[in-house]
């Protein structure tokens, strides 16, 4: 039953695939023309200046890294495009403590890419186009910060910046299939995708997705899109939605089982909660207040079999965004200023439509925005861009609960006072609302080029295992960073 469930549920992508597969019959005298391989390199140098990575301070800090990477491909019967990038990295890693042999150097092979790329329609002019296999995904201007739809989570809303690539680095790298149809003359773009869960927990799942860019004229352009993360589920509900203690909230009182216990209450065999009769205990362990009570009694009947009054997180939801961008520089009609050279953009999104008790009530809190800046530097830089994000919310942008608990729900490690996890409940968080970024780029010669990045952004760091931490090392808005890359290739 479940498997029928599943091949259901999978139908619609199965009949993409094979409707693009029948498309591109073999032909004897179909052309095959290889792509010149590219074979490039790049060098990172710069240092945390101050922040933090699970628990360790940072300062002064260095992030040096070295990537190598071979890209191949070709294009069958000017249909089929193959594409595939592979290479590999050398990082440091963060934080660098421990034994000698965590604080070498590491190197990992990886994939950039390997894609299958059919164009549906006449040769030259396709009228739709199928990526299926390991692609990127990029939908707007950004150089760092923004790109929500793809790189972050609905339940809960945490965001991501960056990866093994510090500088220009606004896209995800997703698996699966995205089927683009352009309309008059690319003025309307649609973006169909249908993307594997494989960075966080629960993996596995299905997100399918849909992206709508519209361009009425050469300076203005527009754009919506919405995901369903974890939409189509290939494991059982009880990754999406924990039926765990630390994942439950009541219904009555609106507050997690696990928040009231951290006012002092912890799991014993009987809850002694004040003026509660059948308590069966006289003494008074911990005194607490009605609501808090009542959150313990609705989770100890559920205990007992009753749980009418017990709901759970999940990490099912959908996530939205609008973007908008204006090229200033179409408008001036410069020699010396370039399309793209001066440009404002922005986008603003909803992480989680629906809302759920206590950790999820106000969606304003669910609710990145970014503002960019493309500056012309008259010929000086190829690119001068700066970007800022305002994400309101009382609680860290941390996966601790993602990765390490397997719970849709924003707790965080013992903080840095030492203390516990739900230290929050109450109180305000408004030192990491905003964050921000600066790029800039400068072609030396052909093959070579020279890029910087200055931010406080949503990048996480890397441990001896490769494992990415919790937090972003910069997790607040004074914490900061630099670095600067050497591009070096063969085209």
């Amino acid at each position: 039953m479940k498997n029928n469930l599943i091949h259901r549920r999978l139908a619609p992508l199965w009949a993409l695939c094979t409707a693009a597969l029948l498309a591109a019959p073999l032909s004897s005298n179909a052309d095959l023309v290889i792509h010149p391989k590219q074979v490039g390199a790049a060098v990172d140098f710069g240092q945390i200046q101050s922040g933090y990575a699970d628990g360790v301070k940072l300062e002064r800090f260095p992030i040096t890294r070295t990537g190598v990477y071979l890209t191949a491909g070709g294009t069958y019967d000017q249909k089929l495009e193959i594409l595939v990038t592979t290479g590999g990295l050398f990082w440091f890693p963060v934080p660098n403590k421990g034994d000698p042999v965590t604080r070498t150097i590491k190197f990992g092979p990886g994939v950039g890419q390997a894609q299958a790329i059919y164009s549906f329609g006449p040769a030259g002019e396709p009228t739709s186009k199928l990526q299926m296999g390991l692609f990127p995904i990029k939908y707007s201007d950004a150089h760092n910060l923004g790109e929500y739809l793809y790189r972050s989570g609905a339940y809960p809303g945490y965001v991501v910046t960056g990866g093994w690539s510090y500088v220009n680095s606004a896209s995800y790298l997703a698996q699966g299939a995205r089927y683009t149809v352009p309309m008059f003359g690319g003025k309307v773009v649609h973006d169909f995708t249908a993307t594997l869960e494989r960075d966080w927990e629960p993996a596995n799942d299905i997100s399918p997705g849909y992206n709508l860019t519209v361009k009425p004229t050469k300076f203005l352009e527009f754009g919506a899109g919405v995901v369903w993360a974890h939409g189509i589920q290939l494991r059982s509900n009880k990754k999406i939605s924990p039926k765990t203690e630390i994942n439950a909230y009541s219904k009555t009182t609106g507050m997690p089982v696990e928040g009231a216990e951290a006012y002092g209450i912890k799991d014993s065999a009987v809850y002694v909660i004040p003026g509660d009769p059948n308590s069966g205990f006289v003494g008074i362990i911990q005194d607490t207040s009605a609501r808090e009570g009542q959150t313990l009694r609705d989770w100890a009947a559920c205990q007992a079999g009753d749980c009418s009054n017990i709901g759970y997180y999940t990490f099912r939801g959908f996530k939205g965004a609008v973007r908008a961008s204006v090229d200033i520089g179409s408008l001036l009609n410069s020699e010396a200023i370039h399309t793209g050279d001066f440009k404002v953009y922005g986008e603003v999104a909803l992480l989680g439509f629906k809302d759920y008790p206590f950790y999820y009530d106000d969606k304003l809190n669910r609710m990145p925005m970014m503002l960019g800046l493309n500056i012309p530097t008259m010929g000086i830089l190829d690119r001068f861009s700066t970007e800022v994000e305002y994400h309101r919310t009382r609680f860290r942008n941390t996966i601790y609960g993602v990765n390490r608990e397997r719970v849709p729900v924003p707790i965080t490690i013992s903080s840095e006072d030492g203390s516990n996890a739900y230290a929050y409940i109450g109180q305000k968080n408004e030192d990491d609302d905003w964050r921000w970024s600066v790029y800039a780029s400068k072609k030396i010669t052909d093959g070579v080029t020279l890029t910087g990045q200055v931010a406080s952004d949503n990048q996480r760091q890397p441990d001896f295992w490769g494992v990415s931490s919790d937090e972003p090392a910069t997790a607040l808005t004074k914490d900061w960073y630099f670095i600067v890359r050497l591009d070096f290739g063969l085209f």
